[in-house]
Protein backbone atom coordinates (compact mmCIF):
# COMPACT_ATOMS: atom_id res chain seq x y z
CA UNK A 1 0.00 0.00 0.00
CA UNK A 2 1.27 3.11 -0.51
CA UNK A 3 1.12 6.77 0.09
CA UNK A 4 2.15 10.50 -0.20
CA UNK A 5 4.10 11.80 2.78
CA UNK A 6 5.31 15.48 0.89
CA UNK A 7 5.38 16.06 -2.65
CA UNK A 8 6.30 18.92 -5.49
CA UNK A 9 3.85 18.73 -8.32
CA UNK A 10 4.10 15.41 -9.78
CA UNK A 11 7.71 14.55 -7.47
CA UNK A 12 6.65 12.97 -4.65
CA UNK A 13 7.76 11.32 -1.14
CA UNK A 14 6.27 8.49 -0.32
CA UNK A 15 5.96 5.33 1.71
CA UNK A 16 5.37 1.60 0.32
CA UNK A 17 4.36 -0.99 2.69
CA UNK A 18 4.53 -4.78 1.71
CA UNK A 19 4.72 -7.62 3.91
CA UNK A 20 4.88 -4.94 6.92
CA UNK A 21 7.86 -3.73 5.44
CA UNK A 22 8.52 -0.30 4.63
CA UNK A 23 10.51 1.71 2.28
CA UNK A 24 10.43 5.02 0.89
CA UNK A 25 10.72 6.69 -2.22
CA UNK A 26 12.08 8.01 -4.15
CA UNK A 27 14.37 4.67 -4.14
CA UNK A 28 16.95 2.87 -5.95
CA UNK A 29 16.74 -0.94 -6.37
CA UNK A 30 20.10 -1.89 -6.74
CA UNK A 31 20.29 -5.09 -9.02
CA UNK A 32 21.79 -7.98 -7.28
CA UNK A 33 22.88 -11.27 -8.91
CA UNK A 34 21.83 -13.67 -6.55
CA UNK A 35 24.78 -15.80 -6.56
CA UNK A 36 27.21 -13.26 -6.39
CA UNK A 37 25.95 -10.94 -3.50
CA UNK A 38 29.16 -9.71 -1.88
CA UNK A 39 30.56 -6.70 -1.74
CA UNK A 40 27.24 -4.99 -2.58
CA UNK A 41 25.16 -6.33 -0.34
CA UNK A 42 27.37 -4.64 2.66
CA UNK A 43 27.47 -2.14 0.91
CA UNK A 44 23.80 -1.96 0.47
CA UNK A 45 23.24 -2.25 4.06
CA UNK A 46 26.20 0.60 4.85
CA UNK A 47 24.06 3.17 2.33
CA UNK A 48 21.30 1.89 4.59
CA UNK A 49 19.13 1.25 1.05
CA UNK A 50 15.56 -0.72 1.85
CA UNK A 51 15.06 -2.82 -1.05
CA UNK A 52 17.01 -4.76 -3.39
CA UNK A 53 15.85 -6.38 -7.02
CA UNK A 54 17.38 -9.61 -8.36
CA UNK A 55 16.40 -12.11 -10.68
CA UNK A 56 14.13 -14.73 -11.16
CA UNK A 57 15.92 -16.29 -14.76
CA UNK A 58 19.05 -16.72 -12.84
CA UNK A 59 17.91 -18.38 -9.59
CA UNK A 60 15.82 -20.43 -11.98
CA UNK A 61 18.61 -21.35 -14.16
CA UNK A 62 20.82 -21.73 -10.88
CA UNK A 63 19.04 -24.47 -9.53
CA UNK A 64 17.38 -22.21 -6.28
CA UNK A 65 13.74 -24.40 -5.34
CA UNK A 66 10.93 -22.94 -4.03
CA UNK A 67 10.61 -23.63 -0.31
CA UNK A 68 14.03 -21.66 0.25
CA UNK A 69 13.59 -17.32 1.20
CA UNK A 70 15.46 -15.09 -1.00
CA UNK A 71 16.12 -13.12 2.13
CA UNK A 72 18.37 -15.74 3.09
CA UNK A 73 20.13 -16.22 0.31
CA UNK A 74 20.52 -12.68 -0.21
CA UNK A 75 21.51 -11.74 3.32
CA UNK A 76 18.94 -8.96 3.01
CA UNK A 77 15.37 -8.45 5.19
CA UNK A 78 14.20 -5.46 3.24
CA UNK A 79 12.18 -5.58 0.37
CA UNK A 80 13.44 -7.96 -2.29
CA UNK A 81 11.72 -7.47 -5.64
CA UNK A 82 12.05 -10.41 -8.49
CA UNK A 83 12.51 -9.56 -12.12
CA UNK A 84 10.72 -12.25 -14.34
CA UNK A 85 13.87 -12.22 -16.47
CA UNK A 86 11.90 -11.23 -19.37
CA UNK A 87 14.83 -8.64 -20.67
CA UNK A 88 17.59 -11.49 -19.92
CA UNK A 89 15.69 -14.57 -22.03
CA UNK A 90 15.14 -11.61 -24.22
CA UNK A 91 19.23 -11.39 -24.73
CA UNK A 92 20.54 -14.89 -23.49
CA UNK A 93 17.98 -17.25 -24.26
CA UNK A 94 14.77 -19.14 -23.28
CA UNK A 95 13.97 -20.30 -19.92
CA UNK A 96 11.51 -22.99 -21.26
CA UNK A 97 9.15 -22.09 -18.16
CA UNK A 98 5.82 -20.61 -18.63
CA UNK A 99 4.25 -17.11 -17.10
CA UNK A 100 2.50 -18.76 -14.54
CA UNK A 101 5.25 -21.23 -13.30
CA UNK A 102 7.77 -18.12 -13.09
CA UNK A 103 5.15 -16.10 -10.77
CA UNK A 104 4.21 -19.67 -8.55
CA UNK A 105 8.32 -20.09 -8.58
CA UNK A 106 8.65 -16.09 -7.13
CA UNK A 107 6.18 -16.25 -4.93
CA UNK A 108 7.37 -19.65 -3.64
CA UNK A 109 10.61 -18.27 -2.79
CA UNK A 110 9.26 -15.64 -0.85
CA UNK A 111 9.52 -12.63 -3.14
CA UNK A 112 8.01 -9.26 -2.04
CA UNK A 113 7.17 -8.07 -5.12
CA UNK A 114 6.31 -10.48 -8.10
CA UNK A 115 6.94 -9.94 -12.10
CA UNK A 116 4.82 -11.45 -14.34
CA UNK A 117 6.75 -12.83 -17.21
CA UNK A 118 6.04 -9.83 -19.48
CA UNK A 119 6.74 -9.93 -23.47
CA UNK A 120 9.64 -7.26 -24.12
CA UNK A 121 9.08 -4.93 -26.64
CA UNK A 122 11.87 -3.45 -28.96
CA UNK A 123 12.15 -0.52 -30.81
CA UNK A 124 12.44 -2.33 -34.38
CA UNK A 125 9.37 -4.66 -33.57
CA UNK A 126 6.24 -3.78 -35.93
CA UNK A 127 3.71 -2.17 -34.22
CA UNK A 128 1.28 -5.15 -34.97
CA UNK A 129 3.31 -7.31 -33.03
CA UNK A 130 3.86 -5.06 -30.24
CA UNK A 131 -0.06 -4.86 -30.22
CA UNK A 132 -0.23 -8.58 -29.71
CA UNK A 133 2.34 -8.33 -27.07
CA UNK A 134 0.26 -6.32 -24.79
CA UNK A 135 -2.50 -7.94 -25.46
CA UNK A 136 -0.28 -11.14 -24.34
CA UNK A 137 0.94 -9.09 -21.12
CA UNK A 138 -2.71 -8.41 -20.25
CA UNK A 139 -3.46 -11.92 -20.31
CA UNK A 140 -0.53 -12.85 -18.42
CA UNK A 141 -1.27 -9.91 -15.65
CA UNK A 142 -4.57 -11.56 -15.16
CA UNK A 143 -3.57 -14.54 -14.97
CA UNK A 144 -1.48 -13.64 -11.58
CA UNK A 145 -3.74 -11.71 -10.29
CA UNK A 146 -6.56 -13.78 -10.41
CA UNK A 147 -5.43 -17.40 -10.56
CA UNK A 148 -1.66 -16.73 -7.94
CA UNK A 149 -2.22 -13.39 -6.38
CA UNK A 150 0.75 -11.92 -4.25
CA UNK A 151 1.99 -8.45 -4.53
CA UNK A 152 2.30 -8.30 -8.70
CA UNK A 153 4.29 -5.89 -10.85
CA UNK A 154 2.27 -5.24 -14.26
CA UNK A 155 4.70 -3.92 -16.78
CA UNK A 156 3.46 -1.83 -18.96
CA UNK A 157 4.83 -1.72 -22.44
CA UNK A 158 4.48 -0.49 -26.40
CA UNK A 159 7.44 0.31 -27.63
CA UNK A 160 8.01 4.12 -28.36
CA UNK A 161 4.08 3.99 -29.92
CA UNK A 162 2.15 6.72 -27.51
CA UNK A 163 -0.96 5.06 -28.31
CA UNK A 164 0.26 1.48 -27.40
CA UNK A 165 1.75 2.53 -24.16
CA UNK A 166 -1.64 3.96 -23.43
CA UNK A 167 -3.46 1.08 -24.31
CA UNK A 168 -1.12 -1.49 -22.41
CA UNK A 169 -1.30 1.04 -19.14
CA UNK A 170 -4.99 1.05 -19.44
CA UNK A 171 -5.46 -2.90 -19.73
CA UNK A 172 -2.92 -3.49 -16.78
CA UNK A 173 -4.84 -0.40 -14.51
CA UNK A 174 -8.29 -2.51 -15.13
CA UNK A 175 -6.57 -5.48 -13.43
CA UNK A 176 -6.35 -3.38 -10.12
CA UNK A 177 -2.84 -3.36 -9.16
CA UNK A 178 -0.77 -1.36 -7.43
CA UNK A 179 2.79 -1.35 -8.83
CA UNK A 180 3.56 -0.59 -12.45
CA UNK A 181 6.81 -0.99 -13.82
CA UNK A 182 7.10 1.27 -17.37
CA UNK A 183 9.20 -1.45 -19.36
CA UNK A 184 11.18 -1.65 -22.73
CA UNK A 185 13.13 1.48 -22.01
CA UNK A 186 16.63 0.21 -21.51
CA UNK A 187 17.64 0.39 -25.10
CA UNK A 188 16.59 3.87 -25.48
CA UNK A 189 18.73 4.67 -22.09
CA UNK A 190 21.47 3.18 -23.84
CA UNK A 191 20.87 5.19 -26.70
CA UNK A 192 20.86 8.54 -24.89
CA UNK A 193 16.99 8.62 -26.35
CA UNK A 194 15.82 10.16 -23.09
CA UNK A 195 12.73 12.29 -25.03
CA UNK A 196 11.51 9.04 -26.08
CA UNK A 197 12.26 7.26 -22.52
CA UNK A 198 10.01 10.71 -20.94
CA UNK A 199 7.56 9.94 -23.73
CA UNK A 200 7.12 6.44 -22.41
CA UNK A 201 7.01 7.38 -18.45
CA UNK A 202 4.58 10.35 -19.19
CA UNK A 203 1.94 8.56 -21.64
CA UNK A 204 2.23 5.37 -19.06
CA UNK A 205 1.56 7.62 -15.85
CA UNK A 206 -1.22 9.42 -17.59
CA UNK A 207 -3.27 6.36 -17.89
CA UNK A 208 -2.66 4.84 -14.40
CA UNK A 209 -4.61 5.70 -11.03
CA UNK A 210 -2.55 8.61 -9.54
CA UNK A 211 -2.22 6.12 -6.43
CA UNK A 212 -0.26 4.01 -8.73
CA UNK A 213 3.55 3.03 -7.87
CA UNK A 214 5.69 3.85 -11.29
CA UNK A 215 9.21 1.66 -11.39
CA UNK A 216 11.34 3.06 -14.46
CA UNK A 217 12.86 -0.26 -15.23
CA UNK A 218 16.55 -0.21 -15.96
CA UNK A 219 16.63 3.40 -15.69
CA UNK A 220 19.90 3.36 -13.67
CA UNK A 221 21.86 6.56 -14.56
CA UNK A 222 22.22 9.53 -11.84
CA UNK A 223 22.44 11.78 -14.84
CA UNK A 224 18.39 11.13 -15.65
CA UNK A 225 17.50 10.52 -11.99
CA UNK A 226 15.82 14.54 -11.49
CA UNK A 227 13.88 14.16 -14.82
CA UNK A 228 12.16 10.79 -13.92
CA UNK A 229 11.07 11.91 -10.53
CA UNK A 230 10.26 15.19 -12.01
CA UNK A 231 7.50 13.28 -13.68
CA UNK A 232 6.15 11.22 -10.72
CA UNK A 233 8.15 7.85 -10.68
CA UNK A 234 8.65 6.44 -7.68
CA UNK A 235 10.97 3.84 -8.14
CA UNK A 236 14.19 2.96 -10.01
CA UNK A 237 16.41 0.01 -10.58
CA UNK A 238 20.04 -0.24 -11.33
CA UNK A 239 22.15 -2.89 -12.74
CA UNK A 240 24.95 0.20 -14.28
CA UNK A 241 26.69 0.65 -10.99
CA UNK A 242 28.30 -3.02 -12.15
CA UNK A 243 27.75 -2.69 -15.71
CA UNK A 244 29.87 0.37 -15.74
CA UNK A 245 32.57 -0.36 -13.64
CA UNK A 246 32.97 -3.51 -15.46
CA UNK A 247 34.44 -1.31 -18.40
CA UNK A 248 36.38 1.28 -16.40
CA UNK A 249 33.46 4.24 -16.70
CA UNK A 250 32.83 6.26 -13.80
CA UNK A 251 29.20 7.59 -13.23
CA UNK A 252 29.02 11.09 -12.13
CA UNK A 253 25.75 12.83 -11.32
CA UNK A 254 26.07 14.68 -14.50
CA UNK A 255 27.35 12.25 -16.99
CA UNK A 256 29.98 9.09 -17.47
CA UNK A 257 33.66 9.50 -17.57
CA UNK A 258 35.75 6.84 -18.51
CA UNK A 259 38.94 6.29 -15.97
CA UNK A 260 41.32 6.56 -19.60
CA UNK A 261 40.21 9.88 -20.03
CA UNK A 262 40.10 10.96 -16.40
CA UNK A 263 42.62 13.76 -15.12
CA UNK A 264 44.58 12.77 -12.19
CA UNK A 265 41.98 14.24 -9.90
CA UNK A 266 39.31 11.19 -9.50
CA UNK A 267 35.76 12.42 -8.71
CA UNK A 268 35.13 12.91 -4.81
CA UNK A 269 34.09 9.91 -3.34
CA UNK A 270 34.32 7.52 -0.18
CA UNK A 271 35.74 4.51 -2.27
CA UNK A 272 38.22 6.49 -3.97
CA UNK A 273 39.76 8.37 -1.36
CA UNK A 274 42.60 6.45 -0.45
CA UNK A 275 43.69 5.97 -4.58
CA UNK A 276 44.59 8.47 -7.13
CA UNK A 277 44.84 7.32 -10.95
CA UNK A 278 48.01 5.95 -11.02
CA UNK A 279 46.90 3.28 -8.09
CA UNK A 280 43.24 2.57 -9.45
CA UNK A 281 44.42 1.55 -12.98
CA UNK A 282 47.33 -0.70 -11.23
CA UNK A 283 44.71 -3.01 -9.74
CA UNK A 284 43.37 -6.22 -11.07
CA UNK A 285 40.22 -5.91 -13.52
CA UNK A 286 37.93 -7.21 -10.70
CA UNK A 287 39.33 -5.32 -7.94
CA UNK A 288 38.94 -2.07 -9.93
CA UNK A 289 35.76 -2.72 -11.29
CA UNK A 290 34.69 -3.52 -7.74
CA UNK A 291 36.10 -0.30 -6.44
CA UNK A 292 34.37 1.83 -9.48
CA UNK A 293 30.98 0.16 -8.74
CA UNK A 294 31.20 0.63 -4.86
CA UNK A 295 31.31 4.61 -6.04
CA UNK A 296 28.76 4.10 -8.97
CA UNK A 297 26.82 3.10 -6.06
CA UNK A 298 27.37 6.04 -4.13
CA UNK A 299 26.99 8.38 -5.90
CA UNK A 300 23.59 6.39 -7.72
CA UNK A 301 22.59 7.07 -3.93
CA UNK A 302 22.99 10.56 -3.03
CA UNK A 303 21.80 11.59 -6.21
CA UNK A 304 18.59 10.14 -4.63
CA UNK A 305 18.69 11.79 -1.08
CA UNK A 306 19.43 14.88 -2.96
CA UNK A 307 16.56 14.27 -5.31
CA UNK A 308 14.25 13.40 -1.55
CA UNK A 309 15.78 17.03 0.02
CA UNK A 310 14.46 19.01 -3.59
CA UNK A 311 11.17 17.50 -3.53
CA UNK A 312 11.11 18.46 0.56
CA UNK A 313 11.87 22.28 0.09
CA UNK A 314 9.67 21.99 -3.15
CA UNK A 315 12.43 22.64 -5.75
CA UNK A 316 12.45 20.06 -8.08
CA UNK A 317 11.70 22.14 -11.04
CA UNK A 318 14.49 24.64 -10.51
CA UNK A 319 16.43 21.24 -9.86
CA UNK A 320 15.51 19.24 -12.92
CA UNK A 321 16.02 21.97 -15.46
CA UNK A 322 19.56 23.20 -13.90
CA UNK A 323 20.65 19.48 -14.33
CA UNK A 324 18.64 19.49 -18.08
CA UNK A 325 20.90 22.08 -18.92
CA UNK A 326 23.87 19.71 -18.22
CA UNK A 327 23.57 17.68 -21.48
CA UNK A 328 21.72 18.65 -24.68
CA UNK A 329 19.91 14.99 -24.97
CA UNK A 330 18.62 15.67 -21.45
CA UNK A 331 17.46 19.22 -22.09
CA UNK A 332 15.61 17.32 -25.48
CA UNK A 333 13.85 15.10 -22.79
CA UNK A 334 12.97 18.56 -20.51
CA UNK A 335 11.39 19.63 -23.38
CA UNK A 336 9.53 16.75 -24.10
CA UNK A 337 8.27 16.64 -20.68
CA UNK A 338 7.13 20.30 -20.94
CA UNK A 339 5.08 19.38 -23.73
CA UNK A 340 2.81 17.14 -21.12
CA UNK A 341 2.19 20.29 -19.22
CA UNK A 342 -1.89 20.39 -19.20
CA UNK A 343 -1.75 17.25 -17.72
CA UNK A 344 1.45 17.76 -15.44
CA UNK A 345 -0.86 21.15 -14.35
CA UNK A 346 -3.74 19.42 -12.12
CA UNK A 347 -0.73 18.57 -9.88
CA UNK A 348 0.45 21.80 -9.60
CA UNK A 349 0.24 24.12 -6.44
CA UNK A 350 -0.11 27.82 -6.91
CA UNK A 351 2.63 28.34 -4.99
CA UNK A 352 5.90 25.99 -3.26
CA UNK A 353 8.48 27.28 -0.87
CA UNK A 354 11.62 27.67 -3.15
CA UNK A 355 11.19 30.72 -5.95
CA UNK A 356 11.30 30.68 -9.54
CA UNK A 357 15.00 30.76 -10.86
CA UNK A 358 15.11 31.64 -14.40
CA UNK A 359 17.58 29.13 -16.02
CA UNK A 360 16.42 29.91 -20.01
CA UNK A 361 13.30 30.07 -21.83
CA UNK A 362 12.07 26.66 -20.82
CA UNK A 363 11.52 28.41 -17.27
CA UNK A 364 8.05 30.32 -18.61
CA UNK A 365 7.13 26.93 -20.04
CA UNK A 366 6.98 25.02 -16.52
CA UNK A 367 2.84 24.20 -16.00
CA UNK A 368 2.36 26.38 -13.02
CA UNK A 369 4.64 29.34 -14.64
CA UNK A 370 2.16 28.56 -17.92
CA UNK A 371 -1.31 28.93 -15.80
CA UNK A 372 -0.29 31.77 -14.04
CA UNK A 373 0.63 33.69 -17.62
CA UNK A 374 -2.46 32.78 -18.59
CA UNK A 375 -4.26 33.57 -15.58
CA UNK A 376 -3.10 37.07 -15.20
CA UNK A 377 0.16 38.61 -17.25
CA UNK A 378 -2.56 39.30 -20.20
CA UNK A 379 -2.87 42.94 -19.10
CA UNK A 380 -2.08 46.18 -20.79
CA UNK A 381 1.44 47.46 -20.87
CA UNK A 382 2.34 49.10 -17.06
CA UNK A 383 5.24 50.91 -15.66
CA UNK A 384 8.45 49.75 -15.43
CA UNK A 385 9.76 49.31 -12.12
CA UNK A 386 13.42 48.12 -11.13
CA UNK A 387 13.07 46.68 -7.76
CA UNK A 388 10.49 44.09 -6.08
CA UNK A 389 8.03 44.31 -4.44
CA UNK A 390 6.84 46.85 -7.22
CA UNK A 391 4.67 48.58 -5.25
CA UNK A 392 6.99 49.55 -2.69
CA UNK A 393 9.21 51.55 -5.45
CA UNK A 394 6.07 52.60 -7.57
CA UNK A 395 6.07 56.70 -6.93
CA UNK A 396 2.19 56.37 -7.16
CA UNK A 397 -0.42 53.23 -7.58
CA UNK A 398 -0.57 51.72 -10.71
CA UNK A 399 -2.79 49.45 -12.51
CA UNK A 400 -0.40 47.08 -14.03
CA UNK A 401 3.44 46.67 -13.97
CA UNK A 402 5.48 45.36 -16.46
CA UNK A 403 7.33 41.74 -15.57
CA UNK A 404 9.27 38.62 -17.18
CA UNK A 405 5.86 37.19 -16.66
CA UNK A 406 4.18 39.98 -18.86
CA UNK A 407 2.14 42.89 -18.38
CA UNK A 408 0.12 42.17 -14.55
CA UNK A 409 -1.73 43.76 -12.10
CA UNK A 410 0.37 45.74 -9.59
CA UNK A 411 -1.80 44.15 -7.02
CA UNK A 412 -0.20 40.34 -7.02
CA UNK A 413 3.20 42.27 -7.01
CA UNK A 414 3.54 40.20 -3.99
CA UNK A 415 1.70 37.03 -5.01
CA UNK A 416 3.76 33.81 -6.71
CA UNK A 417 5.77 33.92 -8.24
CA UNK A 418 5.83 37.97 -9.10
CA UNK A 419 7.86 38.78 -6.32
CA UNK A 420 9.15 34.46 -5.49
CA UNK A 421 11.34 34.83 -8.72
CA UNK A 422 14.49 35.87 -9.68
CA UNK A 423 15.34 36.95 -13.52
CA UNK A 424 18.97 38.05 -14.87
CA UNK A 425 19.16 42.04 -13.76
CA UNK A 426 16.34 41.78 -11.11
CA UNK A 427 17.16 42.82 -7.12
CA UNK A 428 15.92 43.05 -4.16
CA UNK A 429 16.61 46.40 -2.16
CA UNK A 430 15.23 45.09 1.23
CA UNK A 431 14.74 48.79 1.99
CA UNK A 432 11.29 50.85 1.53
CA UNK A 433 9.84 53.73 2.43
CA UNK A 434 6.25 52.32 4.67
CA UNK A 435 5.13 55.59 5.80
CA UNK A 436 3.62 56.24 2.24
CA UNK A 437 0.98 53.44 2.72
CA UNK A 438 -0.85 56.34 4.87
CA UNK A 439 -1.55 58.61 2.41
CA UNK A 440 -4.83 58.50 1.48
CA UNK A 441 -4.02 56.81 -1.96
CA UNK A 442 -1.81 54.24 -1.06
CA UNK A 443 -4.40 53.13 1.90
CA UNK A 444 -7.22 52.87 -1.11
CA UNK A 445 -4.74 50.27 -3.11
CA UNK A 446 -4.55 48.32 -0.45
CA UNK A 447 -7.71 47.55 0.33
CA UNK A 448 -7.88 47.18 -3.84
CA UNK A 449 -5.52 44.63 -3.33
CA UNK A 450 -6.63 42.47 -0.69
CA UNK A 451 -9.94 42.47 -3.57
CA UNK A 452 -8.12 41.46 -6.20
CA UNK A 453 -6.01 39.25 -4.21
CA UNK A 454 -8.97 37.13 -3.21
CA UNK A 455 -10.60 37.25 -6.51
CA UNK A 456 -7.16 35.85 -7.96
CA UNK A 457 -7.03 32.98 -5.60
CA UNK A 458 -10.99 32.29 -5.04
CA UNK A 459 -12.73 32.98 -8.25
CA UNK A 460 -14.73 35.80 -6.96
CA UNK A 461 -14.37 39.94 -5.71
CA UNK A 462 -13.82 40.35 -1.81
CA UNK A 463 -16.17 43.05 -1.94
CA UNK A 464 -18.73 41.27 -4.26
CA UNK A 465 -19.79 39.49 -1.07
CA UNK A 466 -18.63 41.63 1.65
CA UNK A 467 -19.68 45.75 2.34
CA UNK A 468 -15.47 47.25 1.98
CA UNK A 469 -16.64 49.48 4.54
CA UNK A 470 -16.96 46.78 7.42
CA UNK A 471 -13.27 45.54 6.18
CA UNK A 472 -10.05 46.25 8.33
CA UNK A 473 -6.43 45.64 6.94
CA UNK A 474 -3.93 44.72 10.29
CA UNK A 475 -0.38 45.38 8.75
CA UNK A 476 3.27 44.88 10.29
CA UNK A 477 4.63 46.97 12.34
CA UNK A 478 8.25 46.60 10.50
CA UNK A 479 7.30 46.16 6.89
CA UNK A 480 3.94 47.84 6.35
CA UNK A 481 2.90 44.78 4.45
CA UNK A 482 -0.60 43.47 4.83
CA UNK A 483 -0.89 40.38 7.29
CA UNK A 484 -4.34 39.78 8.88
CA UNK A 485 -8.23 40.94 6.96
CA UNK A 486 -10.84 41.89 9.78
CA UNK A 487 -14.81 41.90 8.47
CA UNK A 488 -16.85 43.43 11.31
CA UNK A 489 -14.36 42.57 13.76
CA UNK A 490 -13.65 39.25 13.35
CA UNK A 491 -10.03 37.89 12.14
CA UNK A 492 -11.39 35.89 8.21
CA UNK A 493 -8.03 36.06 6.36
CA UNK A 494 -4.11 35.93 6.59
CA UNK A 495 -2.02 37.09 4.10
CA UNK A 496 1.11 34.66 3.86
CA UNK A 497 4.33 36.61 3.76
CA UNK A 498 5.71 33.65 1.51
CA UNK A 499 3.79 33.81 -1.10
CA UNK A 500 1.03 36.48 -1.36
CA UNK A 501 -1.94 34.43 -0.98
CA UNK A 502 -4.50 34.22 1.69
CA UNK A 503 -4.71 31.26 4.41
CA UNK A 504 -8.42 30.90 5.78
CA UNK A 505 -9.69 31.29 9.33
CA UNK A 506 -13.05 30.22 10.86
CA UNK A 507 -14.72 33.48 9.57
CA UNK A 508 -13.17 33.27 6.27
CA UNK A 509 -14.11 29.58 5.61
CA UNK A 510 -17.35 29.85 6.55
CA UNK A 511 -17.36 33.04 4.10
CA UNK A 512 -16.67 30.78 1.37
CA UNK A 513 -18.75 28.09 2.64
CA UNK A 514 -22.00 30.67 2.20
CA UNK A 515 -20.61 33.15 -0.53
CA UNK A 516 -19.46 29.91 -3.14
CA UNK A 517 -21.89 27.33 -4.69
CA UNK A 518 -21.14 23.72 -4.02
CA UNK A 519 -19.29 22.16 -4.82
CA UNK A 520 -16.50 25.33 -5.31
CA UNK A 521 -13.49 24.86 -2.52
CA UNK A 522 -14.90 21.94 -1.10
CA UNK A 523 -13.93 18.42 0.20
CA UNK A 524 -16.83 16.19 0.83
CA UNK A 525 -16.61 14.15 3.50
CA UNK A 526 -18.47 10.39 5.02
CA UNK A 527 -20.40 12.52 7.49
CA UNK A 528 -19.41 9.29 10.33
CA UNK A 529 -16.14 11.41 10.33
CA UNK A 530 -17.42 14.43 11.38
CA UNK A 531 -17.23 14.36 14.51
CA UNK A 532 -13.04 13.13 14.70
CA UNK A 533 -12.65 16.10 11.78
CA UNK A 534 -14.31 18.75 14.69
CA UNK A 535 -11.99 18.06 17.21
CA UNK A 536 -9.10 18.71 14.90
CA UNK A 537 -8.04 15.56 12.76
CA UNK A 538 -6.51 15.24 9.65
CA UNK A 539 -8.71 14.50 6.82
CA UNK A 540 -7.72 11.23 5.16
CA UNK A 541 -8.05 10.22 1.53
CA UNK A 542 -9.63 7.06 2.02
CA UNK A 543 -13.03 9.30 3.94
CA UNK A 544 -13.15 11.84 1.30
CA UNK A 545 -16.17 11.03 -0.94
CA UNK A 546 -15.46 13.66 -3.54
CA UNK A 547 -13.96 17.20 -4.12
CA UNK A 548 -13.80 20.20 -6.15
CA UNK A 549 -11.81 19.22 -9.12
CA UNK A 550 -10.33 22.74 -9.68
CA UNK A 551 -8.31 22.06 -6.54
CA UNK A 552 -4.55 21.78 -6.30
CA UNK A 553 -2.15 20.77 -3.96
CA UNK A 554 -2.01 23.35 -0.96
CA UNK A 555 -5.13 24.64 -1.72
CA UNK A 556 -7.23 26.38 0.87
CA UNK A 557 -10.41 24.39 1.09
CA UNK A 558 -13.58 23.41 3.39
CA UNK A 559 -14.78 20.59 4.44
CA UNK A 560 -18.34 19.18 4.07
CA UNK A 561 -20.83 16.41 4.38
CA UNK A 562 -22.42 15.09 1.58
CA UNK A 563 -25.47 17.36 2.37
CA UNK A 564 -22.62 20.31 1.93
CA UNK A 565 -22.84 20.97 5.88
CA UNK A 566 -20.39 22.74 6.99
CA UNK A 567 -17.59 20.74 8.84
CA UNK A 568 -14.02 22.27 9.11
CA UNK A 569 -11.62 24.01 6.81
CA UNK A 570 -7.80 23.07 5.85
CA UNK A 571 -4.89 22.95 2.98
CA UNK A 572 -5.19 20.42 0.60
CA UNK A 573 -2.22 18.07 0.35
CA UNK A 574 -3.81 15.99 -2.63
CA UNK A 575 -5.54 17.25 -5.93
CA UNK A 576 -9.37 15.84 -6.16
CA UNK A 577 -8.50 12.64 -8.12
CA UNK A 578 -5.84 11.79 -5.65
CA UNK A 579 -8.15 12.02 -3.15
CA UNK A 580 -10.20 10.15 -4.17
CA UNK A 581 -8.06 7.37 -6.08
CA UNK A 582 -5.74 6.50 -2.32
CA UNK A 583 -6.96 4.60 0.23
CA UNK A 584 -3.98 5.79 2.56
CA UNK A 585 -2.41 9.09 3.89
CA UNK A 586 -3.45 12.89 4.28
CA UNK A 587 -5.73 14.42 2.10
CA UNK A 588 -6.36 17.73 3.99
CA UNK A 589 -4.46 19.28 6.78
CA UNK A 590 -7.14 20.35 9.54
CA UNK A 591 -6.66 23.67 10.69
CA UNK A 592 -9.87 23.72 12.63
CA UNK A 593 -9.80 23.34 16.90
CA UNK A 594 -12.12 21.51 18.54
CA UNK A 595 -12.11 24.91 20.41
CA UNK A 596 -13.04 26.66 17.43
CA UNK A 597 -16.39 24.08 16.36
Amino acid sequence: MFQILHRDGLSRIGELEIKNKKITTPVLLPVLHPFKVEPWISLIKQLKLGGVITNSYILKKGGFSEGKDIHDLLNFQGIVMTDSGTFQEHMYGELNEGNKEMIKFQLGVNSDIITIRDVFSEMDHSKEKIERDILENYRRGHEAVSEIGGYIALPVQGGVHADLRRKSAELMRSLEGEYYPVGGIVPLMERYMYSLVAEAVMYTKMSLKNSSVIHAFGAGHPMFFPLLFLMGVDVIDSSAYVKYARDDRILTETGTLDLGSVSDELPPSPYFDKYNKREIESLDRDERATVIGMHNLYVSVKEIERIRREIRDENMWNYAEYKAHSHPLLLEAYRKILEFHEYMEKFEPWSRQSPVFYEGNETLLRPDVRRFISKAATGPSGIRVDKKPYSYYSESPAEYVQTQFGNISMYLDETYPVAQSLFPGEYFDGSWDIEKFERAEWKDYLFNKVDYIFNYQFGKPLYSILNRGQVDILRSKNTGKIRTIFYGGEQILSLRATDGLFSLNMGGAKLLHKNFPYPAHRVVVDSETSDFIREGKNIFAKFVDDADPSIRPHDEVIVVDRDDNFISYGRALLNRDEMIQFERGIAVKNRIRSKDA
